[in-house]
C-alpha cells in the first residue's frame, strides 16, 4: 500500500474486506489515511467498487463525475472523490474477498504510467496471498476441531479417557502452583432393577441421561467425563472435603429421583499427591459403594 501511494500520489489506497453489505477496511495508506484506519466500515451497496464489479463503470475513472455510475455515487462522504481506480480480490475458490482501490480529491488528466498494470498485478499476488492464508486458516481450525472431538465422547459429549487425562495433567499442574483443594467424583451406572447385565447393557439414552445429571448438578469449572462404558468421573476444582460431601449428596439424590441405578465414590487430593493417584482411590471407594448396594439388594 505505501509503496503504491508512493509510486502514483493518489489520496487514499485501501484494501478492503466486503462482509454482506459491509465493506472493511483492512489497511490504509494516503494523504486520507486517517479518514478510513482499518476496521472502519462502509455500505458496500453505495460504494464505488461495488459499481466498478457490476460494471457500471471502468476499473479507472479519472473523473468519477463524467461516468453516470460514479456520479450517482459521489454523494455524502464520498462526494470529495473525484478519480477512482479499483480490482477485485478474489479469496479462496475464487470467491470475492473485497477490493484493491484508491481514490484522489481532483480530477486526474491521464492514468499515470504503469497505474493499472502494476495495480491489477499487486491485486493478483493479494488474491494469490489471501487464498493460501484462507485454506491455512481453514486447515487450522477443522485441525482445532478435530483435536477437541478426539478428545470428546460421542454418546455423550463429555471428555472421554483422553480428555480426562489431559484435564488431570493441567490440574496437577495447576495445584501444585498453587496449592489448590481438588477432588475427583467417580461413579458407575448398572442396568435398572432386574435387567440381565450380561443379556443388557447399558442403553444409550441412559448414559446419556447420566451425563445430562453429572453435568446439570457439577458446579461451574468441574470436568465431567465418560472414561469408558458405564464409567464416568467429575474433576472437582477448588473442592474440599465439605463440598465434596455436599456435591455427592446432591447426585445420589439426582440418580434417585431419575432411577438410575448408579455406585459412587470420591475422594480429596491429599498434599502432595498426583491426580492420577486420587483417582485410583476414589474408584476404590466406588467400588465399594458397588459392593454394599449388591449386598442390600440379594
Amino acid at each position: 500500500m505505501e509503496h503504491l501511494d508512493a509510486r502514483f500520489g493518489l489520496d487514499l489506497w485501501l484494501v478492503t474486506h466486503v462482509v454482506e453489505d459491509h465493506q472493511n477496511v483492512v489497511a490504509a495508506a494516503g494523504h486520507w489515511a486517517a479518514l478510513a484506519t482499518p476496521g472502519t466500515d462502509f455500505s458496500w451497496r453505495e460504494s464505488f467498487c461495488v459499481a466498478m464489479l457490476e460494471q457500471r463503470g471502468p476499473t479507472w475513472a479519472p473523473d468519477v463525475l463524467t461516468i453516470p455510475g460514479y456520479a450517482a455515487v459521489a454523494t455524502g462522504v464520498l462526494a470529495r472523490v473525484r478519480a477512482y481506480v479499483g480490482v477485485p480480490l478474489e479469496g479462496d475458490d475464487g470467491e470475492l474477498f473485497g477490493t484493491l482501490c484508491a481514490f484522489a480529491g481532483t480530477p486526474q488528466p491521464a492514468a499515470p504510467a504503469d497505474l493499472l498494470s502494476t495495480v491489477e498485478l499487486v491485486a493478483q499476488m493479494l488474491s494469490t496471498i489471501l487464498a493460501r492464508e484462507q485454506v491455512a486458516v481453514a486447515r487450522s481450525r477443522e485441525a482445532a476441531m478435530a483435536y477437541a472431538l478426539a478428545e470428546r465422547d460421542a454418546r455423550t459429549g463429555l471428555l472421554n479417557r483422553r480428555g480426562w487425562e489431559a484435564a488431570l495433567a493441567r490440574e496437577d499442574q495447576r495445584v501444585e502452583r498453587y496449592g489448590s483443594s481438588t477432588a475427583i467424583l467417580i461413579s458407575t451406572m448398572e442396568q435398572r432393577e432386574g435387567d440381565d447385565a450380561a443379556a443388557h447393557p447399558v442403553a444409550e439414552h441412559l448414559l446419556r441421561q447420566c451425563a445430562e445429571v453429572l453435568a446439570d448438578n457439577g458446579r461451574p469449572g468441574d470436568v465431567q467425563a465418560r472414561l469408558e462404558g458405564a464409567e464416568f468421573a467429575i474433576l472437582a476444582i477448588e473442592c474440599d472435603a465439605h463440598s465434596l460431601r455436599a456435591l455427592q449428596a446432591r447426585l445420589r439424590v439426582e440418580f434417585r429421583t431419575t432411577a438410575l441405578n448408579v455406585a459412587i465414590g470420591s475422594a480429596n487430593r491429599r498434599l502432595g499427591e498426583r491426580l492420577t493417584d486420587t483417582y485410583v482411590r476414589a474408584r476404590a471407594a466406588m467400588n465399594l459403594d458397588k459392593r454394599r448396594r449388591h449386598e442390600r439388594r440379594s
